[in-house]
């Protein structure tokens, strides 16, 4: 089968809860096209991808290119994040979820490497993100029950109470929407840097370190009840291949040209697994 194929073979797997961006009206899958019940109508491209956005004429990011999530899926392809991709597959299991969303997905390939995992075909992943590169690269794994949508995480394509679990994975997200489309029981799995993440590469180029760790800890306590929380911290051996990998994928460093001298990397990583509190 051809990608587009796929696409509407998966999309048509989903459509009952999707939602136009227009006018929130529910959709079908009719040829190679999404319309909504007021006739707004999205295509599905050669590629597999589908544009869920108030415009199909996006602006070309300069930074989140092709490029960037080429180099993005090589260096998660060398296994840096190999155990994080267990913990997450064996946290989806635990609960039981079906409907998986994505924010921030880039070029899908965290997500494959979690599906590939769990091996399980009635669990259905959808990767979003606005980044229409990334996206036309993550549906290189449409044949997966994996779909990648364009779409902006402050307006997400969904209806609400669809989704059983949400991934955020070194993404910003908008917490407003996530709650919308979350079901009731719904859980998050958000992962966040810890501040040994890339610490040697930081140091090399003198970037500045991520968010202090207990800020970041506190706003997720005081919006969310903590159901597990894990840490991964690994240092690797690095290449300069891999290392030409890292620095491409990372926008902070989009105009580095000088590849610093380091033989090692560390992954540091806190993974939060996350209900909404009850306001009731």
């Amino acid at each position: 089968m051809k990608k587009i194929d796929y696409a509407k073979q998966n999309l048509n797997d989903i459509h009952t809860i999707i939602s136009c961006p227009f006018c929130f009206a529910s959709v079908v899958i009719k040829n190679n096209s999404i319309i909504c019940s007021n006739n707004h109508t999205f295509d599905i491209s050669k590629k597999g991808t589908v544009i869920f956005y108030r415009t199909s004429k996006l602006k070309k990011n300069k930074i989140y290119d092709n490029n960037l999530f080429i180099n993005r899926r090589k260096f998660i392809n060398c296994g840096f994040y190999d155990e994080l991709h267990s913990e997450i597959s064996k946290i989806i299991a635990q609960y039981n979820a079906k409907t998986i969303l994505d924010m921030g997905s880039g070029e899908g390939t965290h997500d494959i490497k979690i599906i590939k995992r769990l091996n399980n075909k009635s669990i259905k992943l959808i990767g979003l993100d606005l980044a229409k590169d990334g996206i036309d690269l993550a549906n290189d794994f449409i044949s997966n029950n994996y779909i990648g949508i364009v779409g902006d995480l402050n307006q997400l394509p969904f209806k609400d109470n669809t989704i059983d679990l949400i991934l955020n994975i070194l993404s910003p997200a908008n917490e407003k929407e996530m709650s919308r489309v979350l079901k009731r029981e719904g859980i998050i799995i958000k992962i966040t840097p810890k501040t040994e993440y890339l610490c040697e590469l930081r140091k090399a180029l003198k970037i500045k370190n991520y968010e202090n760790e207990s800020i970041i800890n506190n706003n997720i306590k005081e919006k969310y009840d903590v159901l597990i929380k894990k840490e991964i911290i690994n240092t690797y051996s690095i290449d300069n291949e891999n290392l030409k990998y890292l620095i491409n994928m990372t926008p902070l460093m989009n105009n580095i040209n000088d590849i610093p001298n380091i033989k090692s990397i560390t992954i540091a990583l806190n993974i939060y697994v996350l209900r909404i509190k009850n306001e009731e």
